[in-house]
């Protein structure tokens, strides 16, 4: 009877691990052509689907379970979590529609239709794109993601098609990726005549420089330096706390997949030396390698719309491009676009949760592509 009661003891605080085990939160990101109660069904239908099949796909592989999950130490959220930005652009898609039906009984048929399927593709991406409709979906994200943190979780972000968009400008604009000490230096801040004493902040993110109004952009893509010494002071002397409110927390986003991504259309601008964000990219990628984090973009080889970014960089590569050499910490990103999608070319950029089996065995062997090439790769 004892020995029982011993075995019940051990199952119950065994149990009890396996409830208050932390998890991995997977965040889906709609793209473009959402915004009616039709399409956001198919989305959230589509999505709860693949999930399904996506998570017994990386329970199936070993390494990358243990990879992902950090040798078990967490486990996979079987039910998917959403940020769904479509309603936001509602009205705009609407008023464009009635627009374009002005023309409908004097325009020819193709002309019309042309309109229409231009309109159905890029009004959303166009919309996404701009920083006022971004930074609120942001804000949304963020507002998971430090749920996520308070809960001790993990979170990877999925990003379909213009969704693409939004976690590249978490990373860019939100990921706490600027150090302090860098960024004083860049901007030489010491020059103002400004107490030492301020510069003790931790390591802060794109966008809280802007809310504290330190930072601000000018027409040309440079990031201007606030004139007004006293305004910087207190804003520096405050940034802890814009910080803590408006950045990512560390730690908690762990991976990244991009599919069915039109980036390289709407932000070739990135890639332009004179733009200074183009610092906090090479920063963000800095971060993500050091941190253990997976950046993966996956395009079927058909889709009109998932454009390649470039060509894989190593380690070595990438680190080549940094001012201050990364140390690597399991972190990668990589890009494969070289799978053919099952359906017709015309119907590729709508179909990957269709083709879930697919899809999922194409992200787990990107996923594995990448690291290996990332870190074995000479």
């Amino acid at each position: 009877m004892r020995k029982f009661f011993l075995i019940l003891i051990f199952l119950f605080f065994t149990q009890g691990f396996a409830l208050s085990q932390n998890q991995i939160n997977f965040i889906y990101i709609n793209g473009s052509n959402t915004n009616d109660e039709k399409s956001k069904e198919w989305f959230y239908s589509g999505v709860e689907k693949f999930h399904k099949i996506f998570i017994k796909k990386i329970c199936d592989d070993c390494e990358v379970l243990l990879k992902i999950t950090k040798d078990n130490k967490l486990k996979l959220n079987n039910t998917p979590d959403y940020l769904y930005w479509g309603d936001l652009s509602k009205d705009e898609i609407e008023t464009l529609n009635k627009e374009i039906d002005i023309l409908k009984k004097i325009s020819p048929r193709v002309a019309q239709f042309t309109r229409r399927f231009i309109a159905m593709c890029f009004h959303d991406a166009i919309w996404i794109s701009k920083y006022p409709n971004m930074m609120p979906v942001l804000d949304m994200l963020n507002e998971k993601v430090k749920e996520a943190n308070k809960s001790e979780d993990k979170v990877v972000l999925l990003g379909y098609s213009a969704g693409t968009f939004v976690t590249y400008q978490y990373f860019l604009t939100k990921m706490p990726v600027i150090k302090t000490q860098d960024m004083i230096g860049a901007l030489d801040i010491k020059g103002k005549n400004i107490s030492d004493d301020l510069f003790e902040n931790k390591n802060t993110c794109l966008d809280a420089l802007f809310r504290s109004d330190i930072l601000a952009y000018n027409l040309v893509g440079g990031l201007l330096l606030n004139p007004d010494k006293q305004v910087l002071q207190n804003s520096i002397r405050k940034l802890d706390i814009y910080t803590k409110t408006y950045c990512a927390p560390q730690n908690t986003v762990i991976g990244v997949v991009n599919y069915a991504s039109p980036i390289p259309l709407f932000y070739s601008d990135i890639s332009d030396k004179k733009y200074k964000v183009n610092q906090v990219m090479t920063l963000s990628l800095k971060y993500i390698i050091e941190n253990d984090i997976f950046y993966l973009t996956v395009n079927y080889a058909d889709d009109p719309l998932g454009i390649p970014t470039s060509k894989n960089l190593n380690f070595a590569q990438t680190n080549d491009i940094f001012l201050t050499k990364a140390q690597p910490n399991g972190g990668f990103y990589y890009e494969k676009s070289d799978v053919a999608s099952p359906r017709p070319f015309f119907a590729a950029h709508t179909s990957y949760w269709a083709t879930a089996r697919k899809f999922s065995n194409t992200i787990i062997k990107a996923y594995k592509e990448g690291y290996k090439f990332f870190y074995e790769t000479n």
